[in-house]
């Protein structure tokens, strides 16, 4: 059940009746959460409701068992048991058919000789998967810490805002915040600001370019000449930053409705002038449980080498994201710039440190233009980096990432080119992450003074210019997939 559907604004509509009502009732709310969870996943994924259930009971078992009675041996092989048994559901949904396709490559045909049914993977597996397994690991570290009830850990893993495709929460934060009171009108405001931001962005401007030129370059490149490839590969890497933006903003308005802040997940991650910032800044809740629970085990800049735990730990970003080549290929460059840009970071303070000891003349020093040049400089070699690596996303298969790569480079072929609309909402999309939260302040202090019906009118104008501006249908978001 998308966010975008009159569906979900129903169901929506039913939950804020029951919540504002039940919100001062510490007994009961947390139950009444869980249910409203598990009915909005059940209508849109029912079949998979039970391996939700199941994935949070294991966490919940778990992290019972992580009590300082409990001998360490003993926990520790707990929480192994449970990380096993969470990463193989997820492995067996995520990757069966590329490991049959696989086999079957090397000649064996498992296809033909079992007959293997077709697996369909299970909507935000992978999101309350790692919810769940933060959890277990966090107790594990934490044996003192309060222990969670069943109601608890099964809400905390299916909570309906973030369950599809995050922010990925962190449990003690989360449930922090059953102490609060009801939103505030600040609060409410501002939940009204990220919705419309969400609407428009997944609506009005990801899902144009969907239509009008990203689907055309991926599927048929050869009919598209180079600056209509290069459209299309500029317009993808705007559509995903749109589309997951779009459902982080909308996930944290609806949060707000409610009467919690589930986090911000994007901090203009195309601005950046390095691959360190750009995954400080892009999908923030996996970047940092991703270094919270494989990084920083590996050994992270402490123990082994740095270079080789930000390959291992980006290599399998990108398996999380797909059974695919090219998701390991996307990961494993990405890892390599990153562990590069470290390197080059660590012997930089070595020098400036050097210098200071030295003495650094004020001659010496780059002159501030040339200081302003070199950023713009990093800032279109990381936004040229980021969007070129995005093809791997996109692409049907490694073979056809590297057709759109080589007609990338090839200036002089000719074919369709792209709509003037494309390279505007391209564009916009870098101008709206330089302004767009002065934009949310300005619609902020706007709707704060108005009325409540003429704050009802005002939200209603948008929803309709922003359905209007956008195409028919709204397709399904980007990362609903994995």
């Amino acid at each position: 059940m998308p966010f975008t559907s009159l569906d979900f604004t129903l169901f929506l509509g039913l939950v804020l009746l029951l919540n504002w009502r039940l919100k001062a009732m510490i007994t009961p709310y947390p139950a009444f959460l869980l249910v409203a969870s598990l009915v909005f996943y059940f209508l849109g994924a029912p079949k998979f409701l039970p391996l939700l259930v199941i994935v949070g009971l294991a966490n919940w078992f778990t992290a019972r068992q992580m009590r300082p009675d409990v001998l360490a041996s003993r926990r520790k092989l707990y929480l192994i048991a449970d990380i096993t048994f969470c990463l193989s559901l997820l492995g067996f949904f995520k990757y069966f058919e590329f490991f049959v396709i696989t086999i079957d490559g090397l000649g064996f045909n498992v296809q033909g000789l079992l007959n293997l049914p077709d697996i369909v993977y299970p909507v935000g597996q992978s999101f309350f998967t790692f919810q769940g397994l933060s959890l277990a690991i966090d107790r594990y570290r934490r044996p003192d810490s309060n222990p969670p009830t069943i109601v608890e850990t099964l809400l905390f893993v299916s909570f309906f805002p973030t369950v599809l495709s995050g922010p990925i929460q962190r449990f003690e934060p989360f449930m922090g915040q059953f102490k609060k009171k009801l939103p505030s009108p600040e609060d409410l405001n501002m939940a009204l600001v990220l919705i419309l931001s969400g609407l428009f962005k997944k609506i009005a401007m990801s899902s144009y370019l969907s239509e009008h030129i990203v689907r055309g370059v991926f599927q048929v490149p050869e009919s598209y000449s180079f600056l209509g490839v290069l459209a299309g590969i500029y317009g993808y890497s705007a559509q995903i930053y749109l589309d997951f933006s779009g459902y982080s903003d909308l996930a944290q308005g609806i949060g707000l409705l409610i009467g919690f802040d589930v986090g911000q997940n994007f901090q203009s991650p195309y601005l950046t002038t390095n691959i360190r910032d750009f995954w400080r800044r892009w999908h923030i809740s996996l970047s940092t449980w991703l270094r919270d629970y494989l990084y920083f085990p590996l050994g992270g800049s402490k123990k082994g080498s740095r270079f080789v735990n930000l390959l291992i730990t980006q290599t399998l970003g990108g398996l999380w994201h797909g059974a695919h080549l090219r998701y390991i290929v996307w990961g494993f460059v990405h890892g390599l710039l990153l562990a590069i840009t470290h390197q080059y970071r660590d012997r930089k303070l070595r020098l400036e440190r050097a210098w200071k000891v030295i003495g650094f003349k004020s001659w010496q020093r780059p002159k501030p233009r040339w200081v302003r040049s070199k950023k713009f400089l990093c800032f279109l070699l990381t936004f040229n980096f980021v969007s070129f690596t995005w093809i791997l996303f996109r692409a049907e298969s490694f073979h056809r990432a590297k057709d759109i790569f080589k007609l990338s480079i090839d200036p002089f072929r000719a074919g369709l080119g792209a709509p003037l609309m494309a390279w505007l909402l391209v564009f916009l999309t870098l101008l709206a992450q330089r302004y767009g939260e002065g934009l949310k302040q300005i619609f902020f202090n706007v709707q704060a003074k108005m009325s409540i019906p003429v704050l009802s009118l005002w939200c209603a104008l948008w929803v309709i210019i922003i359905i209007k501006l956008g195409p028919a249908g709204v397709l399904p978001f980007i990362y609903f997939q994995y």
